[in-house]
């Protein structure tokens, strides 16, 4: 697994993390014949909570998981909450649930309309379509024979049928492919599952067939902890490996690639940031970058409306990733896409919800409302300047009134959802917050349910206004030899209940800017 044939200490691209988007880059940069290394702080990816898709959310919060504390949002009643982050081999590919979902074309054609030259739907629509084998074979929209194998629920548990029954009747389009156009609707979710019924992560796809190459390194368990200029040249990195901190060089660039919590924290550490914060903590300037860790953006989930099933509910499939139907609407009649309800095939809830409403049954399942674009922003800062300190996190959540209302509004659609006839012969009663709750209580709901759905971005945004961090060649800005490749690139979130397909396709696109 670990492939350390390379033992020099200098490389042609140093890659800082091991995620969905360093393991795409180290895998398409090597194949030019570049000698590459790649760093994981993280260990290796063989848990077999990693490799079963039905048992995923035993990673949330446990070994393989950052589990970062966020600060407390005033409009969430102040609760505390982590946010969920992969801290192994492949990232929050190997930890999160396996759903495939662009997000739509006008996320990518707004990108680029706003600075991110090169970035609009017709410009990322073939590497999608390159790292991609959709089960449906490819098409105008979907490729087919890429290392990412791509299907919809095999044998879909009862529910999800249901719940597409249910959005047909409340007059939403139902669509068989979520992805292909990018639309709102109801349809069955994308899996990124194999065949045989196994995740396929980003590290498993890309970064492991590509170690048999001798030209690319992989250190797990390793720290980058500084990174290292000469001038406004960046040369390389400081790392960490076996409680000693070592200097390995990189000849043309290092990529920066750890997500967006740590990505703008190993640039603030390295002095790219806002000067006056910097200075704060006896951090020296090498460049005044003050939107490093600004403009910071995740989906918001409610854990959740749930619903008591009839009897006893029907095991979910092995190959499945009790998360199988979804849909996409607007909070308002005249509005964008902007809020999610993804059906989980078990009880959600947060520890307030349980307290409020009791611990639901395990016979029951949630329709778990989303705001999918958030116009609130927060922040990622830095507590000191030693590297061991986890950033600061604040997610500002639900921040805008316009959130609020709009988290409000999926609240009420997915009690309307979970109402409809589809679900006469499966639903026996709402556990949650229950038939007779008040306006009040709907909104005292969204206050209690609310919380990270581990999907940050935008900490290190793309463009040419003044709070961007790199152009749209993803180099960061006043700075040589030094990308960043991850979704923290992402100026603006896109749409939908994930960001993994979206960090694989910024991965694919940085490989081909990097090799020209």
């Amino acid at each position: 697994m670990i492939n350390e044939s390379n033992k020099e200490r200098r490389y042609d691209f140093i890659v800082v993390g091991a995620g969905a988007a360093g393991s795409v880059l180290a895998a398409e940069l090597s194949a030019s014949g570049a000698q590459v290394l790649i760093v994981e702080s993280g260990g290796p990816d063989d848990a077999p909570t990693i490799a079963n898709p039905s048992i995923w959310f035993y990673n949330v919060g446990g070994p393989l998981d950052y589990h970062l504390p966020v600060v407390p949002s005033p409009r969430l009643n102040n609760r505390k909450f982590n946010m969920a982050l992969g801290h192994v081999l492949g990232g929050g590919a190997s930890i999160n649930a396996m759903v495939w979902i662009r997000g739509t074309q006008a996320d990518y054609d707004g990108w680029a309309e706003n600075g991110a030259k090169g970035w609009a739907f017709a410009d990322v629509l073939p590497v999608f379509k390159s790292q991609e084998d959709w089960e449906g074979g490819a098409n105008e929209w979907r490729g087919a024979g890429g290392p990412i194998h791509i299907r919809r629920p095999k044998d879909p548990h009862p529910t999800a049928p249901a719940f597409l029954d249910a959005a047909r009747e409340m007059g939403m389009p139902i669509l068989d492919d979520v992805n292909g156009p990018m639309r709102a609707g109801a349809g069955y979710i994308n899996m990124n599952i194999a065949a045989d019924g196994a995740r396929v992560s980003a590290a498993g796809a890309f970064l492991r067939p590509a170690l048999s190459r001798p030209n690319l390194t992989l250190l797990l368990n390793s720290q980058v902890v500084r990174l290292n200029f000469k001038g406004a040249r960046c040369i390389g990195v400081k790392l960490m490996i076996d409680g000693a901190v070592k200097d390995i060089a990189a000849d043309k660039e290092v990529i920066v690639a750890a997500g967006a919590i740590n990505s703008p924290k190993l640039l603030m550490l390295s002095g790219l940031g806002e000067a006056k914060a910097l200075r704060s903590f006896g951090i020296d300037v090498v460049e005044n970058l003050p939107g490093v860790g600004e403009n910071l953006q995740d989906h918001v989930l409610v854990s959740g409306v749930v619903f008591k099933y009839k009897g006893k509910m029907p095991d979910r499939p092995a190959d499945s990733n009790a998360v199988e139907a979804e849909a996409y609407l607007s909070s308002s009649p005249s509005g964008d896409t902007d809020i999610s309800l993804v059906l989980h095939q078990l009880p959600v809830v947060t520890p307030e919800v349980a307290e409020r409403y009791g611990t639901p049954p395990p016979d029951t399942f949630t329709i778990a409302p989303a705001l999918v674009q958030p116009t609130s922003r927060g922040s990622v800062r830095l507590a000191s300047d030693q590297f061991q300190d986890a950033a600061v996190i604040d997610g500002n959540y639900l921040g805008t009134d316009h959130d609020f209302e709009a988290i409000v509004r999926a609240i009420e659609v997915a009690r309307e959802l979970g109402n409809q006839h589809g679900f006469d012969n499966l639903r026996e009663s709402e556990l949650i917050p229950g038939p007779k709750a008040t306006a009040e209580e709907i909104r005292e709901l969204a206050r209690l349910a609310s919380a990270s759905f581990g999907h940050a971005v935008g900490t290190c945004k793309m463009g040419v206004d003044k709070l961007a961090v790199v152009d749209p060649e993803l180099r960061v800005h006043g700075i040589l030899g030094l990308r960043v490749a991850d979704a923290s690139v992402m100026p603006r979130i896109i749409t939908g209940p994930g960001t993994s397909a979206s960090a694989h396709m910024v991965a694919g696109r940085a490989a081909k800017l990097i090799l020209g």
